[in-house]
């Protein structure tokens, strides 16, 4: 029985959690200004999905690497959220 999937899901649900609460928290103590470092990071973690060759390191490296590239830009709007409601 193959549990790679499953892991995956479970991996990416938490850490969507982890990232959002850090985005925020980011924002808050040290700005947003270090964006660009989760974008970086985000890709570094993205082409060493393309070198791994196991298939559930792989995409739990991949899965990372979007979701800190996503999470770059979401500092930026984070900081214009906080800024709105001020």
């Amino acid at each position: 029985m193959q549990y790679a999937e499953i892991i995956v899901g479970i991996y990416t649900f938490i850490m969507i959690g982890v990232l959002h609460f850090a985005v925020v928290k980011i924002e808050r103590v040290i700005g947003s200004h270090i964006w660009p470092w989760f974008v970086v990071l985000g890709l570094v973690f993205g082409v060493a999905s393309l070198m791994v060759p196991d298939v559930l390191s792989s995409s739990l490296l991949g899965v990372s690497g979007f979701l800190f590239a996503w999470s770059g830009p979401e500092l930026k709007k984070q900081r214009e959220r906080v800024a709105g409601t001020h």
